[in-house]
Order: structure tokens, then C-alpha cells, then sequence
């Protein structure tokens, strides 16, 4: 009888830890539902490329680059599309194809950045480096701006293209968002592998070790969920608040600044003259700058203030107006000092 109610109790214990567990987890998803959080959806990237079907292609530095040559681009859920041209090297145009010559040589400006610089949902005209070579015909202005690249991509491009040429002048345009993409942090590998879709994504990364120095990764973009994430808003949610937490430990503002310094450090070393410019929401950046000696400009605009910047109903990049707003506060500051007599000053 003993060893009966012994049994009896074992079982009715562990019962009550299931129920106990079942209430828990229960609650823990009614509350997550109520405050919005929902199980993860992976969406299709909405985009259509043509011809092809791609526009990424591997690189062994940069992870992945752009595919050389002329592409229509549809944002399928508003049926917008753009045309973007990427010249042999990749990079895109900045002046009519036709007008590109080898026997001609100019002074150039390299502009570093991200999809904000290549000029992601508007044609080639319309970005703010080819704004800006209009307003600088002596000059050859070339945009090395990419999607989804960071300050990482910025400096390695720009160590790689030093090996070939020097420029007059390399201005890096940079914003916090790039921040997560220096680390390449589990929120950032989640919000991009669905991007696979347009060419294989391979992402260079750096963390800063127990010295404060940079060391260097490069990693598939690829993203592991969270248990049941799909299906429950609770482990989704869980799944946020330790990206967060990886987000705090992780230090990727101070990684960002580590960059720039190494960045400014080639400059000094090829004899270019260096400009940091903020180019979306960048908190004590442009002090950093100043406290280093670095040239620098804020040529960002304010969506908040006027949607207009923003290339809506299409899409959530910057505008043509954007642009233009980029081109003439970059071409005024250039022109305090850094262009050469013959380029009209």
C-alpha cells in the first residue's frame, strides 16, 4: 500500500509540473500575442531581377559584390522598377556609359557606402553620385556603394582599389545602421538570408578582441531560429530579447569607430585626402571624427520631417530629392578646401 500511494504521488507530481508548465507557456504566449509579438514569417524577397534572376555574385574579399552589367529591377509587391548599370568592375555608373573612356584620366573621388550611396530603387541618374559628377566634370567621381554593405565592405574596398590607383579624394558615407552589419550579428544574419535568393551572400565581419584590437571573420549568411519560432510568438519573442542582448555585448558601435580609424589610417598612408560623412542617423559620430582630426559632414536629411526623402509609396530608401540634398551638401563641403582650381572653385 505503501509503495501503491508512493507511486501514486511520484505521478501526480509530475503531473502537476506538466500542468504547471502547460499554464506557464500558455500565459507566457497570451502575453507575447498581446503585446504584438507574432511567430516569425519568412517572407519571399519581393524582387525581380532581369535578365537573370541575380544580382549578387561571390566575391573572396567582400563576401559578395554586384554582377557587372545592365538590370531591370522590379519591387513586385508596388510593380516599381528601376534600372541600375554596374560597370565591368562591378561598380556602379556614375555618367552615360557611352562617356566612359580609358585614355581619359581624372582626378577621382570614391565614394564608400551602402545601399543608400549605390542608390538602391532609383536609376542610375538619380543617385547622389552621379548627381554629384554632374556638378564635377574635372573629376571622376566613382561610387563603390553596394546593398547591404557596412563600414567592413567600405574598407575593404578600399584597401583592395588602393593596390591599383590612388584617388584625390575618398569620402565614406556612413549611418548606425551599419553598425550590425560590421559585426554581422543574429539579428542582422535574420533579416538578410532571405536575400540569398538574388546570389549566393557571404558576409566579412569584425569583433573586437579582449585587447581592443580588430579581428576579421567571413561567414555564410545563413540564420538559426529559435525552436518552435515559427509557430510561437513566446520563442519568438525570447529570440528578440537575446538578439538584443547579443546586440549589448557585442560592442558594434565601437567596432564601426575602429574601422573608420583604419580606414583613415590607408588614407594617411597613400597620401588621400579622407572625409567621413554621416549619411543617416550616426549619434557622436561626427565628434569621434573631430576628435581624431578627421574631415567631416553631415549630408543626411530627415525622413521623419519630410516623407518626401523617402522613395514611398515604392519603396523606404532615400528619394531623387534625397539625393539631390546628398549631392549639394557633399559638393559644398568639397569645395571648401579639398578640390583642386581647375574643378571651378
Amino acid at each position: 500500500m505503501k509503495e501503491f500511494l508512493q507511486k501514486h504521488k511520484i505521478i501526480l507530481y509530475a503531473a502537476y509540473l506538466l500542468f504547471l508548465t502547460i499554464i506557464l507557456l500558455g500565459g507566457g504566449e497570451l502575453i507575447a500575442r498581446m503585446k504584438g509579438i507574432r511567430p516569425w514569417h519568412v517572407g519571399n524577397v519581393p524582387v525581380q531581377v532581369e535578365p537573370g534572376g541575380k544580382f549578387f555574385r561571390k566575391d573572396p574579399k567582400l563576401g559578395y559584390a554586384a554582377i557587372p552589367g545592365k538590370f531591370t529591377v522590379t519591387l513586385l509587391a508596388t510593380h516599381y522598377s528601376f534600372h541600375v548599370t554596374h560597370l565591368p568592375n562591378g561598380l556602379r555608373i556614375t555618367h552615360p556609359l557611352n562617356t566612359y573612356d580609358p585614355s581619359v584620366h581624372k582626378p577621382e573621388i570614391w565614394i564608400l557606402g551602402c545601399s543608400f550611396t549605390h542608390g538602391w530603387s532609383l536609376n542610375d541618374e538619380d543617385t547622389y553620385p552621379w548627381r554629384l559628377q554632374e556638378h564635377l566634370p574635372e573629376y571622376e567621381v566613382v561610387n563603390f556603394g553596394f546593398s547591404g554593405y557596412g563600414t567592413i565592405h567600405s574598407l575593404i574596398q578600399f584597401r583592395e582599389a588602393l593596390k591599383k590607383k590612388t584617388p584625390e579624394i575618398a569620402v565614406l558615407a556612413y549611418a548606425d545602421i551599419h553598425d550590425e552589419r560590421n559585426t554581422f550579428l543574429r539579428k542582422r544574419r535574420k533579416s538578410i538570408a532571405p536575400w540569398n535568393k538574388l546570389g549566393p551572400l557571404v558576409q566579412p565581419y569584425a569583433r573586437l578582441d579582449s585587447n581592443g584590437k580588430l579581428r576579421y571573420y567571413l561567414a555564410k549568411v545563413e540564420y538559426t531560429e529559435f525552436p518552435l519560432m515559427r509557430y510561437s510568438a513566446l520563442s519568438h519573442f525570447l529570440e528578440i530579447k537575446w538578439n538584443e542582448l547579443e546586440q549589448k555585448l557585442q560592442q558594434s558601435h565601437e567596432v564601426s569607430k575602429a574601422l573608420v580609424l583604419e580606414i583613415n589610417k590607408l588614407a594617411k598612408e597613400h597620401g588621400v585626402k579622407f572625409i567621413f560623412a554621416t549619411i543617416g542617423t550616426a549619434p557622436d559620430m561626427l565628434a569621434f571624427a573631430e576628435k581624431h582630426g578627421i574631415p567631416h559632414v553631415d549630408i543626411s536629411v530627415s525622413f521623419r520631417k519630410n516623407p518626401r526623402y523617402m522613395n514611398l509609396p515604392y519603396d523606404g530608401h532615400p528619394s531623387p530629392l534625397a539625393t539631390k540634398k546628398y549631392a549639394e551638401h557633399l559638393e559644398a563641403f568639397l569645395r571648401k578646401g579639398f578640390l583642386k582650381e581647375h574643378s571651378g572653385q
